[in-house]
């Protein structure tokens, strides 16, 4: 048992030189339109428990249709169409050709900042943490980016992990380290530091069970100035504590999860 959600972060492969000329203060937002993205995440880690211990990797390969359409001002509904995913572990490639066409739906402001999410019909357990990590899937930013620019985000929610509600706090620190041109198309830089704590309990696989978790996340993604996002890469640490309730057991899980996000031109 992981208790690790099956994540979407942010990263890019194709990076070419520093643009020549830099890109001045502007307002940007999203840019309705089409888009499609190929994503990586290696996780590898190790799970303590009275059992004994354990070693595992994950690999996961997604392709991504992102539609976004503009229909007020202040909102954008982005649609993520999942085209294909592998998911391959020491226990073999796991079968989810069911989830294959599913699509997510998430109403967020123009500058990325989420309102809500409408997830897809069906309980599938997967399906439930997919919903969660595509509703994030496109990074929050303030309008008027500038190289130098920094600014702090604190947010608060409830997601649902393996079936259970936990409270999440997530504390992320912005700076736009300037700018660069990625397969061509000029872009900001941004980095983004981010520290996560969830807690919260409830039943799986019908134990009572309490979960703590902490992650740092160190991400940098790349956004045109005509409001077109072009990937990133995202390195994440967690630490998971989980524990069995009536038997007062405890298991830990530690790991460290490299992901990239490749925009397709």
């Amino acid at each position: 048992m992981t208790v690790r959600s099956f994540a979407l972060p942010a990263a890019l492969l194709l990076v070419a030189p520093l643009a020549a000329a830099p890109l001045h203060a502007q307002a940007v937002e999203y840019a309705a339109g089409t888009m499609h993205y190929r994503l990586s995440t290696l996780t590898k880690g190790s799970q303590t428990s009275p059992m004994g211990n354990q070693d595992f990797q994950v690999d996961a390969k997604q392709l991504l249709t992102v539609n976004l359409a503009r229909p007020a001002k202040d909102t954008v509904v982005a649609t993520v169409t999942l085209d294909s995913l592998d998911i391959a572990s020491s226990q073999g490639k796991q079968d989810v050709s069911r989830l294959l066409g599913t699509k997510f739906v998430t109403y967020i402001s123009p500058t990325g900042k989420l309102y809500s999410t409408k997830p897809p019909e069906g309980a599938d357990p997967v399906l439930m943490q997919v919903t969660e990590s595509v509703a994030r899937f496109l990074p929050s930013y303030r309008a008027n980016l500038h190289a130098g620019m920094a600014w702090a985000d604190t947010v608060s929610d409830k997601v649902n992990q393996q079936g259970m509600e936990l409270n999440r706090t997530v504390v992320a620190n912005y700076k736009v380290l300037g700018d660069t041109t990625v397969s061509g198309t000029k872009a900001f830089k941004v980095s983004r530091l981010s520290n996560v704590k969830a807690a919260g309990s409830g039943t799986t696989q019908g134990q009572p069970i309490s979960v703590e978790s902490a992650t740092t996340s160190d991400a940098v993604f790349f956004l045109s100035p005509k409001g077109v996002y072009l990937g990133g890469r995202q390195n994440d640490d967690i630490n998971v504590k989980v524990t069995i309730l009536a038997q007062g057991a405890e298991i830990n899980v530690k790991q460290t999860a490299t992901s990239t996000i490749q925009a397709l031109q």
